[in-house]
């Protein structure tokens, strides 16, 4: 068996002649300038174009061989790049500066990144997170993590003891006036601080709502007596759900890569 070395086609049978193009093989014969086969290096005749033993187009392997070696390597790296997984790029929520800086820099590429985590703050605390309780004191439509409630709600009842010390001064100063004056101060200012941490607590508790994906109805448990505002509470201790998109930790309209923290 050969493959001739004109057409390339398999001949079965042995013989000087191809049974298909009638060439006749040189191979073998005395006196024939001979070269080797660009794939398995045999000594085939020079005019070839055909390997004799494994039947390799000569043409073929002479045009690639010829292809410029800077060619080569660069179709090389692209198919060991297409076979190498690509790295996604992570960060630690807990390091707010280097997340910081990776925001900013997507958003300087044109990027536009989701930090899904649990709470709006990137590091919950008593200070942190009740600026967001207080800040956020009249919205409704947005979210607000487990930490964020629970410290922004003991910040906030903590809150009442500088407030209470401003309110004894202002009746104080007040009391020269009278005393009906400062009573009037007193009740229009504990009035006003209560009136300011039953909406928070209430706004706080629908946005928390919001985050575990229950009705906001539920935030009326507050004002049913007999235990009640303990059941609220309780719901408000329950983990966050991420199946739906209807709320996020930003308010609607309000576009930001480096702080949509919109669920997925």
């Amino acid at each position: 068996m050969y493959y001739c070395q004109r057409c390339g086609k398999k001949n079965e049978a042995d013989g000087i002649n191809c049974s298909f193009c009638g060439t006749l093989q040189q191979t073998g014969q005395p006196d024939s300038e001979t070269k080797a086969c660009k794939r398995c290096a045999k000594k085939i005749p020079v005019n070839a174009n055909f390997c004799y033993y494994c039947g390799m187009d000569q043409a073929k392997i002479l045009w690639e061989e010829r292809q410029p070696q800077g060619e080569k390597d660069e179709a090389k790296e692209q198919a060991a790049k297409a076979e190498q997984p690509q790295d996604i790029p992570t960060i630690k929520i807990s390091d707010p500066k280097k997340l910081r800086a990776f925001l900013k820099l997507a958003q300087k590429d044109g990027l536009q990144v989701h930090v899904l985590g649990k709470n709006e703050s990137l590091m919950p605390g008593i200070i942190t997170s009740t600026k967001l309780f207080v800040h956020d004191w009249l919205k409704v439509n947005k979210r607000m993590g487990r930490a964020d409630f629970w410290l922004g709600l003991l910040g906030t009842f903590l809150l009442s003891v500088p407030v209470g010390i401003c309110l004894s001064l202002c009746v104080s100063l007040v009391n020269g006036l009278g005393p009906q004056a400062a009573d009037t101060v007193f009740k229009a200012g504990l009035a006003a601080w209560l009136a300011f941490f039953y909406v928070a607590l209430l706004t706080g508790l629908i946005r928390r709502l919001h985050d575990i994906e229950l009705p906001a109805y539920l935030a009326l448990l507050l004002f049913i007596p007999g235990g009640g505002d303990l059941a609220a509470l309780v719901i408000a201790a329950l983990p966050q759900h991420r199946k739906k998109n209807t709320y996020t930790f930003e308010e609607p309209g309000k576009k930001d890569p480096g702080q949509d923290h919109s669920p997925k």
